[in-house]
């Protein structure tokens, strides 16, 4: 579905998410000379998860630059069931990185992958209710609009560096103004809710909900107040 409020920021004939390749593949002299995607290791490897029954999606910057303003981004970060995992392994044998805490790197020539294992439910729901796209005409599983909405507010409510929390809350804000007429009263609250679910601790529930309150004063300042969370009485 075509988005008039995008379309000033996607190159002529291109997707949101094609537009966000061809800028970090493109355009080297804008990062010292090197680039950070190659389209076609981009397309073979979510080529092979297809073919062999890997259950993914895109979230990071591609994910938004399908939802949202294409921008150049540095990596492929990939949402995957944990029980999909070593046949992920298996096929980018060979081109393993490092492994953090959240997730495995790898690198394929100048593209690298960050495969995030899908190991709690929200997670898992952002993989089985991911959408289609069409990317050098292969069908590719991108993180809908809703799940993109809780993941940047959870990721805004955790990071602990400054400037990366306000480019998450940037992010998450333009999700929502670009898309007014996709977003819901109940895709906020679906945000809102797991959000909060996901307290185990008074302190995280302090930090949640000030992230909550947060996002409903970006809506009133979106003139879309009629979607605010509204707390369970």
């Amino acid at each position: 579905m075509t988005n008039p409020a995008r379309e000033e920021y996607l190159m002529t004939g291109r997707t949101g998410l094609d537009t966000a390749i061809t800028l970090s593949e493109r355009y080297p002299q804008f990062f010292a000379g090197r680039k950070f995607m190659e389209r076609e290791t981009i397309k073979d490897v979510l080529r092979r998860l297809n073919e062999n029954g890997v259950r993914y999606c895109l979230v990071g910057g591609l994910a938004l630059a399908h939802h949202s303003i294409p921008r150049f981004t540095q990596e492929v970060d990939l949402l995957v069931l944990p029980e999909d995992l070593p046949r992920v392994e298996e096929l980018l044998k060979g081109h393993e990185l490092r492994g953090t805490s959240v997730a495995l790197i790898f690198k394929i020539g100048e593209t690298r992958f960050d495969i995030i294992p899908a190991n709690l439910r929200s997670k898992r729901q952002a993989v089985l209710n991911a959408i289609d796209e069409t990317f050098e005409g292969e069908t590719i599983k991108v993180a809908n609009l809703r799940n993109m909405i809780f993941l940047k507010l959870w990721a805004s409510s955790e990071r602990l560096d400054l400037a990366k929390r306000m480019q998450d809350e940037t992010n998450l804000t333009g999700l929502i103004q670009l898309n007014p007429e996709q977003v819901s009263a109940e895709d906020i609250e679906y945000a809102c809710r797991t959000l909060l679910a996901m307290a185990y601790t008074p302190e995280e529930m302090r930090k949640y909900q000030a992230k909550v309150e947060w996002l409903n004063s970006v809506l009133d300042e979106l003139e879309m107040a009629d979607r605010k969370y509204q707390s369970p009485k």
